[in-house]
């Protein structure tokens, strides 16, 4: 087994790789000539994969794609595994961890360029998944290119949590510390979206109102690259979860959706909302309603991870929100 480690651009082993696999797409399609790139100036990451030995075997790097292959796509480019490593899987390995890291990224489609004379990557490719799209770019024309493209779901993490915990705080910082990574990322404010009035019987929080517009603004987001959406909302159902994956969902199937509950002391939670601005009326339901919703929620149980946003900024809840998450 490979171990896989991020390395720099200019990383000696990495271009090593790179000269190797030059070589070898010069030999299979008989092009003495062929030159490939080794600067990407939009990469978002480059890949060596090491034997136990500690010898450099495999590289792949990641790049936005310059290319009109659609916003939020995200290129594969330089996957290689020296000859005498072959027929391990490490090319799986090598997608595997680079799929991670477009997802991380917020990227809503992969796309990747391959050719004839590389039938064992025609395979692996389709056998990941992968659909053939029409060439791009400069391999339009390739007689022999073949391109690739695999649509990626949704990211979705909601910040769940009693009135008061914090859990918009907790989801705007979340958002910004993603978009400091440079990921593709959207808040979505899901109270907002659904106060209205009034509220069909039944459904007074307006759920149903909520799905229909995160259903209407699913494809806007996607269709302008953002893989990653972050909500606070109260999830008190739990079915809420599932409903929010598939109201979602794309290209790449339903969304892929965690749920982080933002928790705090119940006299914390009070404090806040009386901090806020808003009438005694509001205030003389919402203070017993907090108190409930602590303890609906913590008998639910529909969340992934348990954040403690007590007595703490919320980028540091939110940091640890996204650790949990996985993202």
């Amino acid at each position: 087994m490979i171990s896989v480690h991020r390395v720099a651009p200019d990383h000696p082993d990495a271009h090593a790789l790179w000269a190797e696999q030059q070589e070898d797409l010069a030999r299979r399609y008989d092009s003495p000539d062929l030159v490939l790139e080794t600067t990407f100036p939009t990469m978002v990451d480059s890949l060596v994969g090491y034997a136990e030995d500690g010898e450099p075997v495999a590289s792949v790097v990641l790049r936005w794609s310059p290319y009109a292959t659609g916003a939020g796509s995200l290129e594969l480019k330089r996957l290689f595994v020296r000859p005498g490593h072959r027929g391990h899987g490490h090319s799986k390995v090598m997608m595997g961890a680079a799929e991670a890291i477009a997802r991380r990224a917020g990227a809503t489609r992969i796309v990747l360029e391959t050719g004839t004379a590389q039938p064992e990557a025609l395979a692996l490719y389709e056998r990941l998944g992968y659909d053939r799209i029409a060439s791009y770019g400069e391999y339009k024309d390739e007689p022999d290119s073949v391109c690739y493209a695999l649509d990626l779901p949704v990211r979705v993490l909601v910040l769940t949590g009693a009135m008061g915990a914090g859990k918009t705080a907790v989801a705007e910082a979340a958002h910004t510390e993603l978009a400091l990574r440079g990921a593709r990322t959207v808040f979505i404010d899901a109270d907002t979206l659904c106060e209205a009035y009034p509220s069909p019987p039944g459904d007074m929080v307006n759920q149903a109102l909520l799905m229909e517009a995160l259903a209407a603004l699913a494809p806007v987001h996607r269709g302008r690259g953002y893989g990653l959406l972050v909500m606070p909302r109260i999830l008190e159902d739990a079915a809420d979860r599932v409903a929010i994956a598939h109201a979602l969902a794309g290209p790449g199937g339903p969304a892929d959706v965690t749920v982080v509950r933002v928790t705090a002391p119940l006299e914390e939670r009070v404090a806040r909302l009386r901090r806020r601005e808003t009438s005694a009326r509001w205030l003389d339901w919402a203070v017993p309603r907090t108190a409930e919703q602590g303890d609906e929620l913590e008998a639910l149980g529909i969340e992934d991870a348990v954040v403690d946003n007590s007595g703490r900024m919320p980028a540091e809840s939110a940091a640890e929100a996204l650790d949990a998450a996985g993202w």
